[in-house]
Parts: structure tokens; C-alpha cells; sequence
């Protein structure tokens, strides 16, 4: 019978002084916590589990725990194929951590439940040397990390000798071929071909504690002008942006059960005009940059919430011109949420409130917005989704409202229309 093994590259987490193979199949060690094997720049503890482990499937991750990418991948690669084989015997993973774009030990605790389970083991090579061998074996002219290999049972490494080679790789680094760019699903694929169809099914209790206990804050190297770039390119780039005049969106609206009709408009710089109707009444809220005007029978937030909602309106949206507005913007790190693993910003705005913003880190979405409370919670929240393009402009079709993680209203658009400068109007 034919085995595989999987190894990953990553920073470190908690270090402990039993060899690696004394732990592989013990998902208790150290009382449930996360556990980590630091190496030494040869990476001899490594080569020796690899080794022993040679009648299993391997695969070997070369990842930076404070690389924002990086973590993406690994959440990824956990929630495509790792979380499901984590209980096969015939399989074992190895995580190797290392120091790229100054990582350090501390952050690789945060790291490791993202890729976690009773068949992986984690390592910490604080001599990044790591990347430095697996570049001679695989003949690459840049450093070896962000790397994702695949070894089928029976390769062996040598004592004195570069890493062999891997039956597969996919990566995450720009110089290198872009149809080996890492594909979650197609790696997983990878994997599953070289199983029989007999799979052990995994546990599925253990997949629910662990993604309950990585939903932290994440620290990421990556620089807060990455995560802006990434939704201006999303949303048509940042000069078609500052083209639109005005948008128009028609749908409906569903408060309490009951659906309305509902009718949009924004215009530049900051003018917003709700109207519902009931079939009956209709009712429109009318935003001026500063003061709100309601007409009619209210369909809509309770007015307290929507206030505060409208106070923080920006019609170029949140990622936009921050810096000129006077926004303070920090990066927390990327936060777990749901099976996303977005990034995290703290805008600190003029009027006083504080939100939270999640960049989705695959298309740079702003998908979920939350304003804090006094008691530095989220209070106050507001998702986006159904996500379109059309005529060179990306918006949501879908916006809920929540406080308290109760669902207060729900818009639908089925039509967005957007007004450009010179006058031309684009259906969406």
C-alpha cells in the first residue's frame, strides 16, 4: 500500500525537547496546546522525522508566520484538505517555520492553529536555513519559502545531502512559474489521488475546537498600503473610482420578516437618499454629510443605530483617501472569521467612532464592517456579500445588518446603476 507525507514551513510556537516522532500521533501533548520542535540550521530533527516517516504521504510547507500570504495559504490549504486527512494514519505533516520578514518565535502561537491536528508536527528553524537548503535542491535562484511540497512514500533524504525532490509543489512567490500559484482545492487534489478511497474520516469535534480557538488576531508583516492597493484593483482601481458621480441601487429590503421595496441613491461627496415602499407608504431618509432628514413611516434601522451608521459614511467608500481625511488606521493582523482568514483594520475616524474593517485577503473586499462599543466590543455591525463585477466596477448585492449578532434588516439589490463623470451612466 502506498503512503504520502505532508510537510509545512512556518515560525514557531510553544518549544519543546521531545523529538518530533515522540509527539506526531499524540494530538495531547502538552495538555491540547499547540507544540513546536525547534531545529537547528542542518535541520537534523527534521530530516530524521521525514525518514522515519517514509512509508506515509509528506508534504513539506516552507511558511513566515508574520507573512500575511503565508497565513492565508495555510488556512487554505487546513480547510481544503488538512482538516479532513488529519486522522488518516497514512498521512503526517510537517510545518516548518522561519524567520522571513522579521518573524520571530513569539509568532508562531498565533500561526500553528491554523494548520493543526494530530498528525502535524511543527518546527522552528530560528537560522532560516531552511530556505536556503530547499532553494539548492529545487535549483531556484531566490530564497525557498511560501513553498508547498507534496512526497510520495519511499523518497528518502541523506545525511550531508539537499532536501530531494518533490513528487508535486505549488507556491506563493512572484518570481516563480505562475500555473504552480497555490491552488488550495487543486493541491488537495494532489493528495487525495495518491489515497485509496478508504479515508479515515476525521474528527470532526477536534475541527470544531480548534476553529473555535483560532479566531485571534494574527500578527502580518505585510504593510497597510498592500491591503489598500488590493481593494482599490478589486473595486476598478482607484481613478475609476474617483470618476463616479453617483450610484443608484434597486431592490428590496427585509425588516422583521416582511420585504419592501427599496430604492438607493449616493452622490458625491457624501449624499445619501433611502426611500422604502410598502405598497402603501413610503418613507425616505435623506443624509446631507451631517444631518439626516426622515419623511414618512419608518422601514428601516432603528434611527439611534442608522445615525451612527450615516456618521461614518464616505461615499468613495472605506479604503479610500484615508490618510487625507485624517483617519487613523492601524493594522491589527489578519482575524479568523467564519472560514475567512481576513485582514483586520482598526480606523480610528473624526468623528470619534472606531471601526473595525475586514478585507477579504483573496479579492480585497471590505466585506464586513463594525463599529466598537464603549466597551471596546463589537456593537454595531454591517456584512457585505454577493459580490458582482460589471462594466469595470465590483459592489456588493447584498448588504445585513446586525447588532449584538442579531439580524436587523437585509438589502438586496437586483440592479446598480453608476453615474461617471462627462455624464454616462453604466447599468450593473
Amino acid at each position: 500500500m502506498k503512503y504520502n507525507f505532508l510537510i509545512f514551513g512556518y515560525s514557531a510556537l510553544l518549544t519543546i525537547s521531545a523529538c518530533s516522532s515522540d509527539i506526531a500521533d499524540s494530538p495531547d501533548a502538552n495538555n491540547g496546546k499547540p507544540v513546536y520542535v525547534s531545529v537547528d540550521e542542518d535541520l537534523t530533527q527534521v530530516r530524521a522525522d521525514f525518514n522515519a516517516m517514509s512509508d506515509k504521504i509528506r508534504l513539506v510547507f516552507i511558511i513566515g508566520p508574520s507573512c500575511g500570504i503565508c497565513l492565508r495559504g495555510m488556512a487554505d490549504l487546513n480547510k481544503s484538505i488538512i482538516k479532513h486527512i488529519q486522522n488518516d494514519p497514512r498521512i503526517h505533516t510537517f510545518a516548518i517555520h522561519v524567520p522571513t520578514l522579521g518573524a520571530e518565535e513569539k509568532h508562531v502561537a498565533a500561526a500553528i492553529p491554523l494548520l493543526d491536528g494530530p498528525r502535524v508536527t511543527h518546527y522552528w528553524d530560528s537560522s532560516g536555513h531552511t530556505g536556503l537548503l530547499f532553494q539548492d535542491s529545487l535549483a531556484m535562484d531566490i530564497y525557498a519559502w511560501d513553498i508547498w511540497m507534496l512526497y510520495d512514500p519511499g523518497t528518502t533524504w541523506e545525511e550531508g545531502m539537499p532536501p530531494p525532490l518533490p513528487a508535486y509543489m505549488e507556491h506563493q512567490l512572484p518570481s516563480l512559474p505562475r500555473d504552480l500559484k497555490l491552488d488550495a482545492d487543486r493541491f488537495a487534489s494532489e493528495v487525495m489521488q495518491r489515497l485509496p478511497a478508504d479515508l479515515v474520516k476525521s474528527d470532526q469535534s477536534l475541527i470544531a475546537q480548534r476553529e473555535q480557538d483560532d479566531s485571534g488576531i494574527i500578527p502580518v508583516a505585510q504593510p497597510r498600503g498592500v491591503m489598500i492597493q488590493h481593494n482599490h484593483k478589486s473595486r476598478g482601481g482607484y481613478r475609476n473610482i474617483k470618476k463616479i458621480e453617483a450610484l443608484r441601487f434597486g431592490g428590496i429590503t427585509e425588516i422583521e420578516g416582511l420585504e419592501y421595496g427599496l430604492s438607493v441613491e449616493t452622490r458625491r461627496p457624501n449624499y445619501y437618499l433611502r426611500a422604502v415602499d410598502d405598497g402603501a407608504n413610503a418613507s425616505t431618509l435623506t443624509w446631507d454629510g451631517s444631518v439626516a432628514t426622515r419623511e414618512g413611516t419608518s422601514r428601516g434601522l432603528p434611527n439611534v443605530i442608522q445615525d451612527e451608521i450615516l456618521s461614518s459614511y464616505d461615499f468613495d467608500g472605506w479604503m479610500t483617501d484615508w490618510k487625507d481625511k485624517g483617519h487613523q488606521v492601524i493594522r491589527l493582523g489578519m482575524k479568523k472569521y467564519g472560514d475567512q482568514l481576513p485582514w483586520l483594520l482598526e480606523a480610528k475616524l473624526n468623528n470619534g467612532n472606531t471601526w473595525h474593517v475586514y478585507v477579504d485577503s483573496h479579492t480585497g473586499d471590505v466585506f464586513r464592517t463594525a463599529l466598537i462599543d464603549s466597551s471596546g466590543q463589537e456593537g454595531i455591525a454591517i456584512e457585505y456579500s454577493d459580490f458582482r463585477d460589471g462594466d469595470g466596477f465590483r459592489f456588493p448585492h447584498r448588504v445585513d445588518y446586525f447588532e449584538d449578532d442579531q439580524l436587523l434588516m437585509s438589502d438586496r439589490f437586483t440592479s446598480i446603476e453608476v453615474e461617471i463623470s462627462g455624464g454616462d451612466d453604466k447599468g450593473g
